[in-house]
């Protein structure tokens, strides 16, 4: 009996891997692991360039008030939101208005991630020459992907609220 024990024993020391059942939960968990990852990764990455672009529109809105406030080529300046000549763009411009800007000194930012303007949103926003005084307005912008929004409201005295 003894010598069969041990040739029980024996044999079952050098059986050694995995069974097909094992390696499918493994196989089943590693999968779910990596889904869940790439989604909170994407969603992650859809939040940092809607902030991303959000900054971005806040950053123009300065830059122009800041050229009408040091009376660059002694004149007003305004930023224009995703007009119909540059789409997906943001227009920095001289003069009182878009319509009637110096067409040759506009500076053209390409969006970098699209976001939906809300339709009550301003998209022209008119800095006074060395006031910086505007137009009181929001500018209500949405993530497409997340369907989230974030007002940017500008005052009567050209202040940028975020």
């Amino acid at each position: 009996m003894e010598s069969r024990k041990t040739y029980i024993h024996n044999r079952l020391d050098t059986i050694k891997g995995f069974t097909l059942i094992e390696m499918l939960i493994v196989m089943g968990v590693v999968s779910i692991l990596i889904a869940f990852s790439l989604f909170i990764d994407l969603n992650d990455f859809r939040g940092d360039a809607f902030r991303s672009e959000t900054n971005m529109i806040v950053t123009v809105l300065q830059t122009a008030r800041a050229d009408a406030l040091n009376n660059i080529d002694q004149s007003a300046h305004g930023v224009e939101i995703y007009p119909s000549d540059h789409p997906g763009s943001y227009v920095i411009f001289e003069g009182l208005t878009y319509a009637s800007r110096n067409a040759a000194a506009d500076e053209v930012i390409d969006a970098s991630y699209q976001l939906n303007i809300s339709s009550g949103s301003i998209r022209e926003v008119d800095f006074g020459q060395l006031s910086g005084d505007a137009i009181n307005g929001d500018i209500i912008v949405e993530d497409p992907q997340r369907k989230i929004t974030k007002d940017i409201s500008i005052n009567s005295e050209g202040r940028i609220s975020w």
